[in-house]
């Protein structure tokens, strides 16, 4: 079993070592660190994780939102996606949750309730990544667990016109005050027995949980303007691929529907998930693929 790599710790070294100089960080500009910034009057923080590369080269960045109550730390291990950004030489960012829900602290305003403004935040740690590092602004994406996949939902609709391409996991919604400034490329990934966010919303379902997984791609699938024809393949007795490749400006939708692995990230390191497929892989494949018109 893959052991949770500490971060915060090897953030703090990095900064007492390095971020003092800015000298000293802009000549290595590679390794994990962890920032704050102001946004809309609140210190906020973020975990950022730049793989080696060249000085001036333009890097595709990618936000990873944890899940609900969970940490940069936990994201990291189930996802391991600090493997593929040094892989495939993209930056990587995990934001750090600060929204209390109707659950639990550390989350995510996706439903644009009172509180913390998580798309301004998004923004902001853009911005802040910019003056950083050379970022590659037709690249940008973004993907979540749970909490994290409802944020991204969010994202794909309020910043559509900034990402390039999301993926949600184990949180797909789709906001009823939308504002979709263009299609975009939209990847999926839902187990039917998740106990958390269930497949069919219900009485019990969490008041955040407003909509059944098939509900919302529906109407990913009305805003892009996909034509009804869709293709399906049984990759495994457990996985089912689903795709919608004919959308408005090339926006495709994938969704890869589990039938059991329950309130996880396919093919987690740490969990007791569906192992049929790799998420993070996936991920990044479909990413790969996408730039911002």
């Amino acid at each position: 079993m893959l052991k949770y790599i500490n971060l915060i710790p090897l953030y703090i070294r990095f900064i007492v070592c390095g971020l003092l100089s800015t000298t000293v960080f802009a000549q290595s500009m590679s390794g994990q660190s962890l920032h704050t910034l102001n946004s809309s009057g609140s210190e906020r923080s973020y975990v950022l994780y730049i793989p080696p590369h060249e000085t001036n080269a333009s890097l595709p960045l990618v936000f990873n939102f944890h899940g609900s109550g969970s940490t940069p730390e936990r994201q990291e291990a189930q996802t391991d996606f600090m493997r593929l950004a040094e892989t495939y030489a993209f930056a990587l960012v995990y934001p750090v949750g600060a929204f209390t829900n109707s659950v639990t602290a550390g989350s995510w305003n996706a439903n644009l309730d009172t509180g913390v403004d998580d798309v301004q935040f998004a923004r902001d740690i853009i911005e802040d990544v910019a003056s950083l590092l050379n970022i590659d602004r037709k690249r940008i994406y973004s993907t979540g667990m749970s909490g994290g996949g409802r944020m991204t939902s969010r994202l794909a609709c309020e910043l559509s016109d900034v990402l390039a391409a999301a993926a949600p996991v184990a949180g797909l919604q789709y906001p009823d005050d939308c504002d979709l400034k263009r299609p975009i490329p939209l990847l999926s990934f839902h187990s039917m027995d998740d106990a958390t966010n269930q497949y069919e919303v219900s009485g019990a379902s969490r008041p955040y949980w407003r909509m059944g997984v098939e509900t919302a791609l529906d109407k990913w699938r009305q805003a892009n303007d996909c034509t009804l024809t869709n293709s399906s393949d049984k990759l495994s007795q457990r996985v089912t691929f689903y795709q919608w490749p004919d959308c408005a400006g090339s926006a495709e939708i994938q969704f890869y529907q589990l039938s059991d692995g329950g309130h996880t990230w396919p093919n987690s390191p740490i969990d007791s998930s569906n192992k049929d497929i790799n998420a993070s892989e996936l991920i990044w494949e479909f990413f790969s693929k996408h730039t911002l018109p």
